[in-house]
């Protein structure tokens, strides 16, 4: 099956989900008591590059819900203009074309309002004088209006699940264009002498552009603290960038006790970390619930397997836990959830229950084979006894039942870490399926976190695809990955 089959399709009409209207309902009971209007406004430049996955349908969904809360007050909205990648250079430039140059995006922002929100991968041709061409526009000082800012929300999914591995295990400096080893200055003095401010988890700023760099209000990491050379596991850090902000725009771009994330599922994520501004804290946990809703919502089991022309079609159900929590989540399930772990658990659950469910009502068929891994971990730190079971099981597929795609739906937990942890062997997986020529279909629910790019792109390479979202949402409309096999890692 091509992959544009299993890519979202513009609707005819689009509803809003129930949690949705709620919030609406709840945004016009507090538009009496929004703050007055102010002189600076707000817009955003969205990068729907591939690398940036779930982020874009959430800043999408965030900005209508956020737009309708300003219209309630009385307030402009917040801008939106979109552009695929990164690049930067001069108006003109020859190397990239207009329509990838984020130069005249920002110009036809800065037209109408004085800070831009830019949340961007940063992944691109980036020239030092189309640098210095944003450096001139935020200089410029139209009379009446305040002086121009750019606030770079320097986010991608993979960055996002590595967490604070990243610090331990940094990548290649070609993967992170703010790493130390790439001389990221140019970037923090384009937002200096108060232009703006960079927004990255787990950055080492240079040392001479601190005040550039938006710190959460908590740290707790012993290895990034020597970094920034302090000494001890956790420390509070100012927050007068994120006040400027909000006295500049009476938007809250960070919440109160925000810290950097770990390791991220969908609800962690949305229930603690901040994408775009909000009101008030009322507002932000409505626009939460309302935003995780919708990014969940999803076809059936049933409905992803009839979207896939298989001959004979294997398809693999993998979750992995710790069973003690499980265990401490099932005596405890006739409480309200009230920590991230125990939405977790609640949505593990619920989706395994859907997962059973399929299994009981799924007639016997020669064109299908299931099955159902269930990995019991004694601890966080733990991994499985054997091998990978979940790729195991998709390699006795493809050999002994000889299946020609397989669907995998899975939650990608196999231990090493806080749940979000990914690490499955894709190597291994490759070995599985490449040489029978088997295509591979991936669908990880959105509660379970971001599906990694590494493993999108294995899928594509094999002639399947990754589901994402529901097919008739066209906020999933963006930029698919390449196509492409991991690369060997060769034994040591």
């Amino acid at each position: 099956m091509a992959m544009k089959d299993v890519l979202p399709k513009p609707p005819t009409r689009r509803r809003f989900l129930s949690a949705t209207g709620a919030w609406l309902a709840a945004a016009r009971l507090r538009a009496a008591d929004s703050p007055p209007g102010i002189p600076a406004r707000l817009g955003l430049l969205l990068d729907t590059s591939s690398g940036m996955g779930f982020l874009v349908p959430q800043a999408r969904k965030e900005l209508r819900l956020l737009n309708t809360s300003l219209a309630a007050a009385g307030r402009p909205p917040v801008i939106l203009r979109e552009i695929e990648g990164a690049a930067i250079d001069r108006e003109g430039s020859t190397s990239v074309g207009a329509r990838r140059n984020v130069i005249y995006k920002l110009k036809e922002l800065y037209a109408e309002v004085d800070t831009v929100l830019w949340i961007t991968a940063l992944q691109g041709e980036q020239s030092p004088g189309g640098i210095f061409a944003v450096e001139e526009l935020l200089k410029e000082s139209p009379e009446g209006r305040p002086a121009r800012q750019l606030v770079i929300r320097n986010i991608w999914p993979d960055q996002l699940q590595a967490g604070d591995l990243w610090v331990q295990r940094p990548p290649a400096p070609e993967e992170d264009p703010l790493d130390l080893r790439n001389r990221p200055e140019e970037w923090y003095r384009l937002v200096g002498e108060g232009r703006g401010i960079i927004q990255r988890s787990w950055q080492t700023p240079p040392p001479d552009f601190r005040s550039a760099f938006g710190f959460p209000h908590r740290i707790v990491g012993s290895a990034f603290l020597r970094k920034l050379g302090q000494e001890g596991s956790e420390a509070a850090f100012d927050q007068a960038w994120t006040r400027d902000l909000t006295a500049r725009h009476g938007l809250r771009f960070s919440r109160a006790k925000e810290e950097w994330p770990a390791r991220i599922t969908g609800r962690r994520w949305l229930m603690e970390t901040t994408l775009l501004p909000y009101p008030d804290e009322e507002e932000i946990t409505a626009r939460s619930a309302a935003v995780f809703e919708s990014l969940s919502a999803r076809e059936s089991i049933e409905d992803d397997l009839a979207r896939i022309a298989a001959e004979k079609l294997g398809v693999v159900f993998g979750f992995g836990y710790v069973e003690q929590d499980l265990k401490r989540h099932l005596a405890a399930r006739e409480k309200a959830p009230r920590s991230w772990r125990d939405f977790h658990f609640a949505d593990l659950v619920r989706i395994g229950s859907e997962c059973a469910r399929h299994l009981a009502d799924a007639a016997p068929s020669p064109t299908r084979i299931y099955a159902n891994e269930r990995i019991t971990l004694a601890s966080k730190s733990s991994s499985p006894e054997s091998p990978d079971p979940i790729i195991r099981r998709i390699a006795r597929m493809v050999r002994e039942d000889k299946v020609d795609a397989i669907y995998l739906f899975t939650n990608g937990y196999l231990g090493g870490g806080e749940y979000g942890t990914w690490t499955m062997d894709l190597n291994l997986l490759t070995l599985a399926i490449r040489e029978a020529g088997t295509r591979l279909y991936v669908r990880i629910p959105f509660e379970f976190g971001p599906t990694p790019r590494a493993l999108a792109r294995l899928a594509m390479a094999s002639g399947g695809g990754v589901f994402r979202g529901r097919a008739d949402d066209p906020d999933w409309i963006m930029a698919i990955p390449d196509p492409a096999w991991p690369e060997p890692v060769e034994e040591v």
